[in-house]
């Protein structure tokens, strides 16, 4: 059976350990995380724009082609 100085010592090794890790990924990955979701998003925001152009752009098709019967009628 350990001694309780060796075993406060090897949890106080592993404590550091984890401590290490979590700076690790709290300063590390989740800037890159951060980063990789502001591009997503940037290019969810664009693919959205062009899907409003292409409406726009329809409607104003559909419109021109129904004015252009309206008047050839006339």
């Amino acid at each position: 059976m350990k001694k309780i100085e060796e075993q406060v010592e090897e949890n106080t090794m592993m404590l550091k350990v984890i401590e290490r890790d979590i700076d690790t990924i709290k300063n590390n990955h989740l800037h890159h995380i951060e980063k990789d979701i502001d591009a997503i998003n940037t290019k969810v925001d664009k693919i959205d724009n062009r899907i409003w152009w292409v409406l726009g752009l329809l409607v104003a098709s559909s419109v021109a082609g129904m004015l252009g019967e309206i008047f050839n009628g006339l």
